[in-house]
């Protein structure tokens, strides 16, 4: 009853779980945070064509939102030399949409996940979503991308998804420069 050898090894097993968990947690978010900044710089480089009007002209004539929404979904995915951006997701899980107000004040972002009537969480059928941007046009540019949860319990208030994946979004609002072309968005 008096030998105390082996309180130092029960004492750690007690902490270590806890601890190890703390330590995975602070991880994950930091990832997270890390795949939130590649997203929202992705959003506004991509975002960058549609203020310009360059990805407009550059797509005149193509009519299908989903084409349009795939190119897009590209240009967030390439970095303005060309080259595949690099990123902990998977960018073709990338979800896009486009939309315009008609004011700043009514520049409301969609939410990329919906609640069912029995109360869980997935995928917003409208938010993929392309409204072509004319000249002098207020628009709304979102993406969402799934991640998974390895730590469920610290991420607790994040929009989540079944399965334990977690959405991280990323959006920026603009009005978009006077440029001229014929056909934009015929």
């Amino acid at each position: 009853m008096r030998a105390r050898g082996g309180a130092t090894a029960v004492e750690f097993a007690l902490v270590a779980l806890p601890f190890f968990a703390l330590i995975g947690a602070c991880l994950e978010n930091g990832i997270v945070f890390w795949e939130q900044e590649i997203l929202q710089q992705a959003v506004s480089d991509a975002g960058r064509q549609i203020y310009t009007g360059s990805f407009q002209t550059a797509n005149t004539g193509t009519t299908d939102p989903a084409t349009l929404m795939s190119r897009f979904r590209t240009a967030i995915c390439t970095q303005s030399n060309g080259t595949p951006r690099v990123t902990i997701f998977n960018c073709a899980n990338v979800r896009v949409s486009v939309t315009q107000a008609s004011s700043y004040a009514a520049a409301n972002p969609v939410s990329p996940v919906a609640t069912n009537a029995s109360g869980a969480s997935d995928w917003n059928a409208s938010f993929p979503s392309y409204s072509c941007a004319g000249a002098s046009a207020i628009v709304i540019v979102q993406a969402a991308v799934d991640v998974p949860i390895f730590f469920p319990l610290l991420g607790a208030a994040t929009p989540s998804l079944p399965n334990r994946r977690r959405v991280i979004q990323a959006a920026t609002v603009f009005k978009v420069e006077p440029y001229t072309t014929q056909s934009v968005c015929s």
